[in-house]
């Protein structure tokens, strides 16, 4: 099931358009100049439980409720003093419910605009990956994890069907659009961003961070995966990537170690393929 709780939920309007057209560009601070453009009639600001403000929506009659959302970075003194100018209207939810809305108002509208990649989903490959985490990490239920690299998602369908608490995050849009009609990615636990910003979009520790068959590695893109391989070590204690070659998960480990990690890589015989070749550290 879909998370029920909108943006315009938590504001108690009817409906309301972020202006910063992806999630990505959430991070941006210039992006707070999007909405210093329309004039607003009146505001609401939502805080979290630590009275940070984390999204302003202004009204203006000719074009309904616009907001812009401030998880990811700090608003500006302009921003600040354009609401301060208005009729408000202050509400407060918790860090983790705006999160997971803000994240599904981002993944529905790539359902709305991205057309899905191939369902080229082998039917084996999630009794693999079930029996991969069962030899390595197990199962810690209620436990968060990286989905790093997700794909279409059979990583994270596998771990939640174990009580796991994925976040899945990819860099192709139509792979996300096609894991979630399926029904293996949910919306609000899904982002469409440059993998090597993972630890910019995170709003709590998450333990565990895994990948699937990371890859293809080659010379030219060996730099884009180092970056990406430490970023998710750096957000996470335990870790556990795949690949199909013995010389990408060698890298692989290279890059772990210099993150920090203890780790070991080993032949798997649950997938001959895919998840042929394990890093993993605890």
């Amino acid at each position: 099931m879909s998370y029920t709780m909108t943006i315009a939920d938590l504001l108690e309007i009817q409906e309301i358009t972020l202006s910063e057209p992806l999630f990505s560009d959430l991070l941006y601070q210039d992006m707070d100049t999007i909405i210093l453009q329309e004039p607003i009639e009146k505001g609401k600001i939502l805080v979290d439980e630590e009275e940070n403000p984390v999204i302003f929506a202004g009204y203006n009659s000719n074009i309904g409720w616009i907001g812009c959302c401030t998880l990811f970075r700090n608003p500006s003194l302009p921003l600040i003093e354009y609401f301060e100018e208005a009729e408000l209207e202050m509400y407060q939810e918790n860090r983790s419910i705006v999160t997971d809305t803000v994240r599904e108002y981002y993944s529905k509208n790539l359902q709305k605009t991205v057309l899905p990649g191939p369902d080229d989903l082998n039917p084996n490959r999630a009794s693999s990956i079930d029996e991969l985490l069962k030899k390595t990490m197990g199962f810690e239920t209620g436990s968060l994890c990286l989905d790093c690299c997700c794909g279409t998602g059979v990583g994270s369908m596998v771990m939640r069907d174990h009580g796991m608490i994925p976040l899945a995050y990819d860099n192709d849009e139509s792979l996300l659009v096609r894991g979630m009609n399926e029904g293996r990615l949910k919306p609000e636990r899904t982002m469409w961003i440059d993998g090597r910003l993972i630890n910019d979009f995170l709003t709590e520790p998450v333990p565990v961070s895994c990948g699937f068959m990371i890859g293809e590695v080659h010379s030219f893109n060996a730099h884009i995966w180092k970056d990406i391989i430490i970023a998710a070590c750096n957000a996470s204690e335990k870790i556990l990537f795949t690949t199909g070659t013995e010389p990408e998960i060698i890298q692989v480990k290279d890059w772990a170690s210099e993150a920090g990690k203890k780790v070991e890589i080993f032949e798997s015989d649950s997938d001959p393929i895919y998840d042929r070749w394990i890093c993993f550290s605890e």
